[in-house]
């Protein structure tokens, strides 16, 4: 009874935020931004329509009720080269690293906890500035010929321009999830989120809170929705003067299918939808929402084949799983689209 009446009253405020939640951004609808990117390149190589499927130690980003789905012991590790640099090379390094790692264990009559970190980073970025050659105490000197006080074309400096240092750009999240299986059709699940984000001297911190429901009416159809940044997700910055970011509420809702095809292998095909609140607040032509779709499907359990639509662009994977004893590891690649360059992800994971 106590799980009944926990399912319906979970159903009821999953129901109500939406709705009385739409306060926009206090500056910019795209506060922490990296957090919408995407884990594992299994789920990436799909489109990113997960949020119904996530049965892998990745729904803590996706939908953490999915890891109610996992093995007792689950984890998984990816690597991306984002916005590749063009030089050529098939995996070369990106301007942007983006990489995630995790692992969830499932404690018997408790749940299915889990812990995972996202970094998002630009390194090594050079800091110049300048030598005082003439010892005048001012930086930047240059040869002022007419005397107009501003730096015109073939007037060199006189003081000599140098790398002073290398820093970095980085955005870290922590996601500390929970969830359970409340009914034999129902699980729920959810994450506590914590932020931090730093450019050269200064820094910011935030946390958030997500909230995840998978349903499964029958056999093969599941049902998943999820609730990001439930309380509107705050970065506040170290800065003076500086305003509180908000990263507003969005809802990710889809549905999967699962299949089998006797002696040959099985797959799943999964359609999802999210809110995308920059484009309601912009009032563009893109209605407010991104849909999303993608399939994937496993030859004799050993090699699988992903594509899906992202909602920016194509998507494309591939996995190979290997099995060891009561262990099984699965290496999964994954390539997106996008105006700024293609993106490559590659996975591990592992579970027993």
């Amino acid at each position: 009874m106590i799980k009944i009446r926990f399912f319906y009253f979970t159903i009821l405020i999953a129901s109500l935020i939406p709705i009385t939640t739409s306060r926009a951004a206090d500056e910019g609808a795209h506060a922490a931004e990296f957090l919408s990117h995407g884990v594992g390149a299994r789920a990436l190589g799909m489109g990113s329509a997960f949020v119904a499927i996530a049965d892998d130690a990745t729904a803590t980003y996706w939908n953490p009720a999915g890891l109610t789905k996992v093995k007792k012991h689950s984890f998984s590790a990816m690597y991306s080269d984002t916005f590749s640099t063009g030089d050529g090379n098939w995996l070369s390094r990106g301007l942007v690293a983006y990489n995630f790692l995790n692992y969830v264990y499932q404690i018997e009559d408790i749940g299915s906890l889990g812990l995972s970190w996202i970094r998002l980073g630009v390194d090594d970025i050079p800091r110049t500035t300048f030598i005082d050659i003439n010892n005048n105490g001012v930086l930047g000197d240059y040869h002022d010929i007419n005397n107009n006080g501003i730096k015109d074309d073939g007037e060199l400096y006189i003081d000599k321009p140098e790398v002073a240092e290398y820093f970095s750009n980085t955005d870290n999240a922590l996601l500390i999830s929970y969830a359970r299986q409340v009914h034999a059709m129902v699980s729920v699940g959810g994450n506590l989120k914590l932020l931090n984000q730093s450019i050269f001297e200064y820094g910011g911190n935030g946390f958030g809170i997500d909230i995840g429901l998978i349903v499964e009416p029958y056999k093969g159809l599941r049902v998943g929705a999820m609730l990001l940044d439930a309380t509107g997700t705050q970065i506040r910055w170290n800065t003076p003067d500086t305003p509180t970011f908000t990263r507003t509420r969005r809802l990710r809702f889809g549905t999967a299918y699962h299949f089998a095809v006797p002696r040959l292998g099985r797959g799943a095909i999964g359609v999802d939808f999210e809110t995308d609140q920059a484009d309601l607040e912009e009032n563009s032509d893109g209605g407010g929402i991104i849909s999303r779709v993608g399939a994937e499907y496993w030859l004799f359990d050993t090699v699988a084949l992903r594509g899906g639509w992202n909602g920016h662009g194509l998507s494309a994977g591939a996995g190979l799983r290997v099995n060891v004893n009561t262990m099984s590891f699965l290496i999964n690649y994954a390539f997106n689209t996008h105006t700024l360059g293609g993106s490559q992800r590659i996975s591990v994971s592992g579970e027993f």
